[in-house]
This record gives structure tokens, C-alpha cells and sequence, in this order.
């Protein structure tokens, strides 16, 4: 679910996290499923990668600049429209001491407006010189909304986030959770276990590889639930069948298989992702679906 560039940086994409609606996944409400009004992710840091880039240096600092295309819109693996596509861009000041701050933002095909949210984003991310392969971030995010409608009411502001990541050369798992803040108080929680197989080098930052991983995404839905026995309402006479409850668990296994090619200050990447998502609902299920996504970044050294 996630953008890779040869740093290692996993970058902002905005179909991956439609924060509005992240405490309420409720096919019978139109109108909270259709305020795809924000986007949010992790940035992620591979210091190997990075320091192999600018050896010699003891600080350097960096631009990175990236664009991605999704065939479709998903949120915890429930497709958003109908194979609406989305593209996103993110721009970000990075140095070597941690610290990191940008913006990102996303154009989705069947929206009214198509662009719909800015993210500002700063934080901070350093790994532990005797544990290498150890690596901790934390970081914030601010959303701007771009809708013209006085109805329009998110749910989210601003979100609080905090994560690790566990690296080898060829295998990684990095863990990531997120609290969100505004009219309610949200929480979600990711586990990526991901790997790199070498297909072709050619030369020191000029290789192909595949890096498959699996996802699992863990937040809130108001899952439908049936009653045993029916019960009717005195005052309006209506029989009542089932009750939702907010219950937070896996709502998403996602499969993912890139492509990358990088060559020196660029990656281009090309995945195939396929999503299971999952639901403790009594009276809703959701399809399994795959989707693809192309992304292209490039880093300037300052």
C-alpha cells in the first residue's frame, strides 16, 4: 500500500487512507461513505539506503518529489465509487538529523470537487546506531479541506502518529498506528511485513526488484449486528431486526507485488495489489479486489 523510492521512503498516498470515514464503514449511510475528504499515511525511513546515497557526508538534506496512480479507490479494502481512479503528489524537505515536513494531496476521478484535501505533514525519524536494523518516527498531520458545501462536516482534523520498523537487507516488518483528532476521536493500526529480491543490478543505485508484501490494516467500523429475536418498537411500530456497535479489529489484508526500477535520483514503480477485506458484520460482507498502482519519484540533494 505504500510508494518506494531507493531511500527507502515510503511517501504520502492518498487513496491509502480516507481518514474521514476510518470510525465508520456503514453501507446504509451515503452521506458519511461519500466524504472521501482527507488523506493520511506514514513516512518511512530506510537509513541504509539513504546514507549509501551520500557517503562522505555527515548531514545532508533533501527534496523529494513524487506522483502515483491508483486504477481504483479503496478504503480498508471497501472499493470507494465505482472504478474510480485517483492520483496524488507529494513534495518533502527531508534531512539526515530526522526531521522531515511536507504536503501531499489527491485528485479522485468521480468527486464533486475532484481535489479534496491537502495534508501538511512534519516529523521525525532516526534509527539506534548499536541496533541498526532498528528504526522508530513520529510524526503529525494537518488536513485542509477543498469543498464548497456547508454540509460538508469532517470528522477529522489533524492526526498523531508513531511507528517502528525492523530491517534486514532482504526482509522488513514495520508496525504503525495513528491517532486521529477532531469532532471524534479515531485510531487505526498497520502491520506490513514486506521483502526485496534482486532481479537485475546495473550498477551501485541502479537496479530492478521486486518488493512483495503483505498488509494488515486494523481500525473502527459500525458493524451491523442481527438480534435473536426480532423486537418491535411501541412507539412507531417498527419491527428491529439487527443494532450497529463500533468494534475495532482487521478490517484489511492487502497482497502487494512491485515492480521498482530505480535509477539514481529516480524510481519508477508498477504494483499489483490485491485486497481481502475483512468485517465481523452479521448482514454486510465485501468483495475481494485488485487494483494497480503506477508511482514515479525523484530526490534532488541540496
Amino acid at each position: 500500500m505504500k510508494l518506494k523510492l531507493i531511500l527507502a521512503v515510503v511517501a504520502l498516498l492518498g487513496s491509502q487512507a480516507l481518514m474521514s470515514q476510518i470510525n465508520r464503514v456503514e453501507v446504509k449511510d451515503p452521506d458519511r461513505m461519500a466524504r472521501i475528504d482527507s488523506l493520511l499515511n506514514d513516512v518511512l525511513f530506510g537509513a541504509d539506503d539513504l546514507e549509501s546515497l551520500f557517503i562522505g557526508k555527515q548531514h545532508f538534506q533533501f527534496i523529494y518529489a513524487g506522483t502515483n496512480f491508483n486504477s481504483k479507490t479503496f478504503f480498508a479494502g471497501r472499493e470507494i465509487g465505482s472504478n474510480q481512479y485517483n492520483l496524488s503528489g507529494q513534495l518533502y524537505y527531508m534531512h539526515s538529523v530526522g526531521f522531515f515536513a511536507g504536503v501531499s494531496g489527491s485528485w479522485y476521478s468521480e468527486l464533486d470537487p475532484n481535489y479534496r484535501t491537502t495534508v501538511i505533514s512534519a516529523g521525525f525519524g532516526k534509527g539506534l546506531k548499536k541496533y541498526p536494523f532498528f528504526r522508530y518516527r513520529f510524526s503529525a498531520d494537518y488536513f485542509l479541506f477543498h469543498v464548497d458545501d456547508p454540509d460538508f462536516d469532517p470528522l477529522y482534523s489533524s492526526s498523531f502518529n508513531a511507528g517502528f520498523t525492523l530491517k534486514s537487507k532482504k526482509l522488513g516488518t514495520r508496525l504503525d498506528g495513528s491517532l486521529l483528532v477532531g469532532q471524534e476521536f479515531g485510531q487505526q493500526l498497520s502491520w506490513d511485513v514486506y521483502a526485496y529480491l534482486n532481479l537485475a543490478r546495473f550498477g551501485r543505485f541502479k537496479y530492478l526488484r521486486l518488493e512483495p508484501e503483505v498488509s494488515l490494516f486494523f481500525g473502527s467500523e459500525a458493524a451491523e449486528f442481527l438480534l435473536s429475536e426480532a423486537i418491535i418498537d411501541e412507539s412507531t411500530s417498527t419491527e428491529i431486526t439487527s443494532y450497529y456497535k463500533d468494534v475495532f479489529g482487521l478490517l484489511n489484508v492487502q497482497l502487494q507485488l512491485p515492480l521498482s526500477l530505480s535509477l539514481k535520483n529516480f524510481n519508477l514503480e508498477v504494483s499489483y495489489n490485491y485486497n481481502f477485506p475483512q468485517t465481523v458484520s452479521d448482514s454486510q460482507s465485501y468483495p475481494d479486489a485488485s487494483y494497480f498502482r503506477v508511482s514515479l519519484g525523484y530526490f534532488i540533494n541540496l
